[in-house]
């Protein structure tokens, strides 16, 4: 009887270290298989499992990217995938498409190539929507010339009191910084030039931002694009 369980004992045993390596390799493959997938995509060095995974270690739950590719790619393959429908995605719903923040626009790469395209200190994640830059104006150039000169109030006033065409850009507009445009804008500009008034407030004479929020009305600045 004693034997008799041993030997019962030692097949299920058996059969559960079986069960076990049998498991095992196949969740080596399979991580295996999913590691490779950063080296399918343009510059996907740079964030590596971030690219298509919540966590950085990768597995869970997936960023909007790896919905996209989980779409192309069959489960646990290592073939390529990366294609021009994918890069023309924009997975992260950011305004850029993939291929954009990949630095591959086209599609077109193709992972025997190397290096990777583009500097990879300009990538951004696909899978992670990025805070949109802010447009840059120099304030006072009201026409967006790329100069501040007596053009720039003679463009304010035209605006205000002639039905002319709006600035592309208001916060550049507002050449005194207080938050709208009237004519004291052109008055504060025409003293700078001409009177030895105080120059407009930053971003000025250059290009630049001007804080949180600010610089938000641009449509365009032209002259710092």
């Amino acid at each position: 009887m004693g034997s008799r369980y041993q030997m019962k004992n030692s097949a299920w045993w058996t059969l559960l270290m079986g069960f076990s390596v049998w498991l095992a390799g196949s969740v080596e493959a399979g991580l295996e298989a999913r590691g490779c997938r950063p080296e399918l995509i343009p510059n996907g060095g740079v964030n590596r499992c971030s690219n298509c995974h919540v966590r950085s270690r990768g597995g869970g739950r997936r960023t909007p990217f790896g919905q996209d590719v989980r779409d192309v790619v069959r489960s646990g393959s290592c073939a390529e995938f990366w294609e021009a429908e994918l890069a023309a995605l924009d997975s992260d719903g950011d305004g850029r498409s993939n291929g954009e923040e990949l630095l591959d626009p086209s599609g077109s790469w193709r992972p025997e190539e190397a290096p990777p395209p583009g500097d990879p200190a300009r990538v951004t994640n696909p899978g992670v929507p990025d805070e949109a830059p802010p447009v840059l104006f120099t304030r006072g150039d009201s026409n967006s010339s790329g100069t501040v000169d007596i053009s720039d109030g003679v463009f304010t006033l035209g605006f205000l009191f002639r039905s002319e065409r709006r600035p592309t850009c208001d916060s550049a507009a507002d050449s005194n910084g207080d938050g709208g445009i009237d004519i004291s804008d052109a008055v504060y500009l025409f003293q700078y030039l001409f009177a030895g008034g105080n120059p407009p407030p930053a971003p000025f004479p250059g290009c630049g931002g001007a804080g949180k929020g600010a610089g938000v009305d641009c449509e365009a600045s032209a002259a710092c694009d």
